[in-house]
């Protein structure tokens, strides 16, 4: 019984995760100077930057791990709700202490309107009509984590460095195409991503090769967004 339980709560998980794949993309684009020695003045002022830089990676952390927990709350309750007898989810700390690729705000937004979902919805959410029920959730939360184009210049200039690098495009060429053909998905795609997924996707765009570049540009993205959010196994 606990076995079949498990298995669908984790169906009934998916179906709220499934639509983030969609989001996978199909693509068209085929010295320093010396400083000076460190004066009194200097060194508080670094010292200053240095701390203020852990503080937000830490605030950062913070978020991450709040919102993580946000959405094992779901998954905590879509148990309960098969489990009557239950008091708690046995897998809940698992849950909290996963890293994913998801943002805070899409793992909050997606948790959100998945719970509430799960609290309107009257029977047995092991069904086609719960998934049915969720499956915009994940739609609706990557649509609101969408980031302006701006976001995108790091990404456009990783992959744009790399195309250049063969005879079929210059760099300006495939940053025009990747903003009329690509910007919107990825767009959504990014937002929906930590920092961690983000330096990832840049990463893996930096070592794309001449050869069938939409399809190396799916598979850096597809990855990541089948990663954003944790499910039980």
């Amino acid at each position: 019984m606990k076995g079949k339980l498990s298995r669908d709560v984790r169906n009934a998980a998916r179906a709220v995760a499934a639509p983030c794949l969609a989001v996978a993309l199909v693509a068209g684009c085929g010295g320093s100077t010396s400083r000076d020695a460190a004066t009194p003045a200097g060194a508080p002022a670094r010292a200053s930057a240095a701390t203020a830089g852990q503080a937000a990676r830490n605030a950062e952390v913070r978020e991450q791990r709040d919102a993580q927990r946000v959405w094992c709350g779901y998954l905590q309750a879509l148990y309960l709700r098969a489990d009557e007898e239950a008091t708690s989810w046995p897998r809940y700390q698992q849950c909290a202490e996963a890293i994913t690729m998801a943002s805070p705000a899409m793992l909050r937004a997606t948790a959100d309107c998945s719970l509430v979902a799960l609290q309107r919805f009257q029977g047995d959410p092991f069904t086609a009509t719960y998934a049915a029920e969720v499956s915009r959730c994940g739609v609706e939360a990557i649509e609101r984590a969408t980031v302006p184009a701006s976001d995108l210049a790091p990404f456009v200039t990783t992959l744009c460095g790399r195309v250049s690098s063969c005879e079929e495009v210059d760099f300006a060429e495939c940053r025009t195409r990747l903003e009329e053909e690509l910007a919107p998905h990825l767009m959504r795609a990014v937002g929906s991503m930590n920092q961690r997924g983000r330096e990832q996707l840049e990463a893996c765009l930096g070592t794309v090769s001449c050869e069938n570049i939409g399809g190396q540009i799916s598979s850096c993205i597809e990855p990541i967004m089948d990663n954003l959010l944790w499910l039980p196994s």
